[in-house]
């Protein structure tokens, strides 16, 4: 049963205050992550990895779907290099975009020919060993990037000048999860919603196509996963053709139903977003969430769509969802890099819930090792993104666990919102409501604990259309009372049960530092993330990137 929430009642001002070595603990947590965090990212940053690619070929023009209905950039990027980690390693931008030349066709429609078979990128790739074949390719390619960078610039702009004319609401902003999945009902809920005071509509995108393959291939089903009916063979077998051959153009289809998330319908909901906001005059953000293995293509449409929030978290993919931490780590580095110069902001969970050691051992651990933990981790990816060169204003902090939320204990909430303050000051921080919160008190009352903990910048809740009026007023109100509170606690400091808690909590994040430094992943995630290691989820599509004349590494190093 769910326990109820019961706020303590405040007596004195210094019931709440903290010891002073605590801070200077708190330092070392943010010196121990960013150190590991350098070494990471130093790696990441060589990585080559599937979903980078299918990233690279978005920036080319490769958008919409395939003959199959799976999305048409991971059809051509698994039927080239999926299964060549030489191909791989080289990347696809150089063959496309030769290829490109030689056929005289646009992005898009090259690619379905590759899909199809009717272009072999491996022969076409051949033609790199000519030099003024490579230089025209290198030449188009910046071109190509060029342009799709002066897409980032041209959206960050509008975004930007958007709302020195709607204005914005003061924060804390509130954010409604989009419920419908398909485009035409999703417009119009997002009208209801901006209208009804949300400033934020979070979007959920539709699973990546590998992801949703590589799930079932050990056995598990994956929510919002793209429905595809293969007809024929698996990509990615090799075919040949005469180079004489002019390839036919199929014809584009679109009758099925567009997914909400996808990148044809966020263009379509950020033009509902951008009415809506008008009718408002309020600007209203979109932020979308997706599945492992896609942040790479996440951070390219949310670029070209003007998406302004971007839920990516490596960490929690390599805890949650058993991805392979090299793998990971490689496609958010890149992601990283695209986000930086796109202008949007990055949302990072409050750290995920690594039991893995504790189910190897066989002993469970207490609350305040696992918040250490969660901490500990998320302190970790905070660091990588900073790294990754992601700017600190635009990174966006987790204050509450869920767990820690679901349990309805209020100290434990009040200290965590309160640690991620002090340990992440000068990050915004966000508070996300449970998928399933039983009642609206309950939920007001765990927003007006962690707001007291610490200032929320965006709250996400999840409530239907009729219910946003509502909400916005309940997170008023729950924001002006936590204000209050703070502000009647004068140095805001802990003291008691809640300080022992805090102290605990942070040293347990040093203590889990201090072993990822030393034995790795395995300190955290058990032997082998408690699966075997060929059982870890990307790991066979990532690769260290080549350099040499015909890689597209030299082009990519523009993302920075």
């Amino acid at each position: 049963m769910r326990h109820q929430l019961s706020i303590p009642r405040v007596r004195y001002q210094n019931e709440m205050t903290v010891s002073v070595t605590l801070s200077g603990e708190v330092e070392s947590i943010r010196r121990q992550a960013a150190e590991i965090a350098a070494g990471l990212s130093k790696t990441a940053r060589r990585s080559a990895t599937i979903a980078q690619e299918r990233a690279v070929l978005r920036m080319l023009g490769v958008d919409g779907l395939d003959l199959e209905g799976r999305p048409l950039a991971a059809s051509l990027a698994e039927r080239y290099c999926g299964a060549d980690p030489a191909r791989l390693a080289q990347g696809v931008i150089l063959p496309f975009v030769v290829a490109m030349l030689e056929y005289d066709l646009p992005a898009r429609e090259l690619a379905l020919e590759g899909v199809r078979g009717a272009v072999d990128l491996c022969l076409e790739a051949e033609l790199l060993d000519r030099p003024d074949r490579l230089a025209g390719a290198e030449v188009l390619a910046s071109q190509l990037l060029g342009s799709a960078f002066h897409r980032f610039d041209a959206n960050r702009t509008a975004a930007r000048e958007m709302r020195e004319v709607l204005g914005v609401s003061d924060e804390p902003w509130l954010a409604v999860a989009l419920r419908a999945s398909e485009v035409e009902s999703a417009a119009g809920e997002i009208g209801a919603v901006v209208s009804g005071g949300a400033d934020v509509v979070q979007i959920r995108v539709p699973a990546s196509w590998e992801f949703a393959e590589a799930r079932r291939q050990v056995g598990l089903d994956t929510p919002d996963a793209y429905e595809v009916t293969r007809r024929g063979s698996r990509p990615g077998g090799r075919r040949w053709r005469a180079r004489a051959e002019r390839p036919a153009r199929p014809a584009r289809s679109g009758s099925d139903p567009v997914p909400a998330g996808s990148q044809r319908g966020l263009t379509s909901l950020r033009t509902a977003a951008d009415e809506a906001a008008a009718e408002r005059g309020r600007y209203a953000s979109l932020m979308t969430v997706t599945s492992a293995f896609a942040a790479p293509e996440q951070a390219v449409v949310a670029a070209f769509e003007r998406i302004d929030l971007v839920e990516a978290d490596p960490i929690r993919e390599i805890v949650e969802d058993n991805v392979d931490p090299e793998r990971a780590l490689a496609d958010h580095a890149f992601a990283h890099r695209l986000q930086a110069r796109a202008g949007c902001r990055v949302v990072m969970g409050p750290g995920p819930l690594a039991l893995g050691a504790d189910v190897a051992s066989g002993l469970p651990s207490d609350a305040a090792t696992r918040a250490g933990r969660s901490l500990a981790l998320q302190a970790l990816g905070v660091e990588l993104a900073l790294v990754d060169g992601l700017p600190a204003e635009r990174l966006l902090i987790g204050a509450l666990p869920r767990w820690v939320a679901d349990e309805g204990d209020a100290r434990a909430i009040l200290v965590q919102a309160w640690l991620r303050h002090l340990v992440f000051s000068g990050h915004s921080l966000v508070v996300t409501e449970s998928d399933a919160e039983p009642q609206a008190h309950t939920a007001v009352a765990v927003l007006m604990t962690a707001m007291a903990g610490a200032a929320a910048s965006l709250v996400v809740r999840h409530v239907g259309p009729s219910g946003v009026p509502a909400a916005s007023r309940d997170l008023r109100t729950a924001a002006s009372a936590a204000a209050a509170l703070r502000a009647s606690l004068g140095d805001g400091a802990l003291r008691g049960d809640a300080a022992d808690l805090a102290a605990r909590t942070v040293r347990a994040a040093g203590a889990t530092l201090e072993r990822l430094a030393a034995e790795g992943w395995s300190s955290l995630l058990g032997p082998g993330g408690g699966r075997s290691e060929a059982e870890r989820l990307g790991r066979a599509a990532v690769v260290e990137r080549a350099t040499g004349p015909k890689s597209g590494a030299h082009l990519l190093a523009s993302l920075v």
